[in-house]
Parts: C-alpha cells; structure tokens; sequence
C-alpha cells in the first residue's frame, strides 16, 4: 500500500530526470511536497500522442473513464497489481495507459494496534547530495468532465512487499528499474512482461519518524527526519 508519498524537487529537475517534456508552459507548479496524499495534484510522466515521455499533471487517485459522475468518496489511490488486468476501472488503463509518478520516498505505519508506527522509506543512494528520485509503475485514465474539460487521474501500482519491508505492511509500490521505464510507458509492449523486471527492497532504507505526518495539513522536510 502507498497511501502518502513525498517528492522533493523543481518540475524542471523532474522533467530533466525522467528526460520528459513539461507541458505545461507555466501554467502549472509543483515546490515539493514531503506529504502528498491522495486526491492532490502530482506530476506524472505518460507518453504524449506523438510518444514522447511528457510531464502532465493528474489527480492522485483514479477516475474511470467510463464513470457517470464527478469522482466521489475514498480516490482509488492504488491498484493491486495481481488483479489490474481484469478490474474494470483499471483494464483499460493497463492495457494502454501506463505511467510513472515520480517521488523521493514514501510512508508506510508498521503495527497492528494503533496508534501505529509511521517509517519513510526512501532510496538508499545519494545522488550529488540531492534527495534520489526515482518512479511508481502506474496507471492514468481521463474522464470527460464537459466540452473541453478533462480530469486526467493516476493511480500507483502495488504489490506483495519482499525483504525488510514485509514487516511494515504486507504491500508495497512497484519499482521499476529505469531502463524498464520506456518499455512499461508503451501501449503496444506487454505489460505483465515488464513488471517482471520490478524491484524488490533491494536499495531501499527506512526509519521512524514523528505522529505528524498522519494529518493531511503537515508539511516540511522535518516530516522525514528520523526519531527514536
């Protein structure tokens, strides 16, 4: 499960790292967020009509196409990757829609009793001292809100959690290697063919960090510093 992320970074460190067009000439800004949840407005990377990687805000959490009314309720922040072939918000999704969300890290609460424990779990590596980046498999969809107006919404891919993580929580995202990225963002490749390639918890670290980051409205670099 991923139910809160953070990404760090400009749209232009993003756009340059995932080596994606921003499309959205300055009508659109993202200052980082150590506390996205879902329903908010994240950067996604999808492949334009022309097959260029592009960077294009959506909605956290999927609204399928084919819905008769406004997106109402829980968002469908994640999808189990076991079962999105067949689900009928996501089939279609899978089969032609594919992305990837960028983030620095994400959260996940360890117990069974509450409160539970919440750890940041983040990549391992450290890249010229900056906060590593790296992608969510995902899928987007878009539904015809009125003449000229489209929600365009993503959802994060999940799967069992393997190694240290499974004693978090028995679910995790899917990471893909980046030399999978292309593969997995084109409609004509065989997507349960390349998430064969998905990463466990190799690269991967965590620790605990404070109760804060349970309320929606917290936000800072503070949020991810370790206690305990």
């Amino acid at each position: 499960m991923c139910g809160r992320f953070t990404l760090s970074g400009t749209l232009d460190n993003i756009a340059n790292y995932f080596e994606a067009i921003d499309v959205n000439d300055g009508r659109w800004g993202w200052e980082g967020s150590y506390n996205i949840a879902p329903a908010a407005i994240i950067p996604v990377i999808a492949l334009n009509g022309r097959g260029a990687r592009s960077l294009v805000p959506m909605r956290w959490g999927l609204h399928p196409h084919w819905s008769k009314s406004m997106p109402q309720g829980r968002p469908m922040f994640n999808a189990r990757l076991e079962t999105a072939a067949d689900k009928p918000s996501f089939r279609t999704p899978w089969r032609r829609r594919r992305a990837i969300i960028p983030y620095t890290g994400w959260y996940e609460w360890e117990g069974v009793e509450r409160p539970k424990t919440p750890h940041y779990i983040y990549e391992t590596c450290v890249q010229n001292g900056a906060e590593p980046m790296s992608g969510f498999a995902a899928l987007w969809d878009q539904y015809h809100v009125d003449e000229g107006i489209t929600l365009l919404s993503a959802t994060i891919l999940t799967s069992a959690a393997t190694g240290q993580l499974k004693y978090l929580h028995h679910r995790m995202p899917v990471r893909l290697p980046r030399d999978q990225w292309q593969n997995w963002l084109e409609p004509d490749s065989r997507p349960e063919r390349v998430v064969e390639h998905k990463l466990g918890d190799d690269g991967l670290s965590y620790h605990e960090v404070g109760r804060a980051i349970g309320s929606g409205r917290a936000q800072g670099a503070e949020l991810i510093s370790p206690i305990g």
